[in-house]
């Protein structure tokens, strides 16, 4: 296969291919880059012209998604059962474009991407994605432990789309592109705190869709509900005195309610789901190379625990480990930087 290595990433491209060669060569691509598809090419031309440009990002929990530019002439490309079944995996593909659209479909949805739009595809599941013409995208391929962990799923987001004439679908799609565009400049040490602040702005937009969108209609009222709730929550951690009346008066239902709502949903109390919030911001910051000069109670603080013994009981229960171990772990170098949590909020 014919590649180079550009800015750290690799690129694989049709031009230094044979013309009669460059569609079995995009074939091969696109099942090793993307994910195992069927591509068929809708041009008369008797080659084909496309590239793929892929970079790996690792968060600070030494996790990681792929970051792919495609350039191509229009296609269909089909994930079948047959293909699944040949190279399984669990990750998700978030579709930003670019130039030219496509369409997308997954189960029982459909979208049409325009550019701008994000779309969303699981790559466990049957999907066919159409380009009619030459098209410009870029793609996150994310492990699916990592995209519940940015869209906490109450429904299925198979084959939707956010529109990107949303403002907040713009804000996270302009902070991804530019994350595309400079990851290659940005220091080991930033980068994975800029490419987590990057991908929390699309879990904002996500939140902000099932909200308020016409998904909301399909998910009942005590969905929606917790929609609200868990947004609410979101906004306001930082506030040591969130309390359940404040988020019950928020979402205009009463607090016995708003109990049952997140013991369905969750099947946890909502102190426990506030808790887990807390604990996971103060684990992405203990593990923030950028923020080693903070204290730790300093850190408690900024995300509502009232002293740092409040947070180390908590973070000991969750992750079996102290937070200054943990974050000693994360910071340091070796085999104990790659010490994981055995259990996650």
């Amino acid at each position: 296969m014919a590649s180079e290595q550009v800015l750290s990433g690799k690129l694989v491209t049709t031009a230094s291919v044979p013309a009669d060669r460059r569609l079995a060569f995009w074939r091969e691509v696109v099942c090793q880059t993307i994910a195992g598809v069927e591509a068929r090419p809708l041009t008369t031309r008797r080659s084909y012209d496309g590239r793929i440009h892929s970079r790996p990002i690792h968060l600070q929990d030494f996790r990681r998604f792929d970051l792919l530019h495609v350039v191509a002439d229009p296609q269909r490309v089909n994930r079948t059962r047959e293909l699944i079944d040949l190279q399984a995996e669990e990750a998700w593909l978030l579709m930003l474009q670019e130039h030219g659209t496509c369409s997308i479909h997954q189960g029982d949805q459909r979208s049409t991407l325009a550019p701008g739009d994000i779309g969303f595809l699981d790559t466990s599941r049957p999907y066919e994605v159409l380009f009619p013409d030459a098209f410009r995208q870029s793609i996150l391929k994310v492990p699916a432990s990592l995209f519940k962990d940015i869209i906490p799923m109450r429904r299925d987001v198979a084959g939707m789309a956010l529109a990107g004439g949303d403002p907040l679908t713009a804000i996270a799609r302009a902070n991804l592109l530019m994350l595309e565009r400079f990851a290659h400049t940005i220091g080991p040490i930033l980068l994975p705190a800029a490419a987590e602040r990057a991908i929390e702005h699309l879990g904002l937009a996500m939140r902000a869709r099932l909200d308020n969108g016409p998904i909301r209609r399909d998910r009942g009222t005590s969905g929606h509900h917790f929609a609200r709730a868990s947004l609410y929550i979101i906004d306001h951690l930082r506030d040591p005195a969130l309390s359940v009346e404040r988020i019950a008066n928020a979402t205009g239902i009463s607090t016995g309610h708003l109990h049952e709502v997140f013991r369905k949903a969750t099947g946890a109390t909502i102190g426990d789901y506030i808790r887990a919030q807390r604990l996971e911001r103060c684990r992405r910051d203990l593990a923030d190379q950028s923020l080693r000069h903070q204290s730790i109670t300093f850190i408690a603080h900024r995300w509502g625990f009232s002293e740092a013994s409040s947070l180390s009981r908590a973070f000991r229960a969750a992750y079996q480990t102290s937070p200054r171990r943990y974050r000693q772990a994360r910071q340091g170098s070796g085999a104990d930087a790659r010490i994981r949590p055995s259990a996650k909020a």
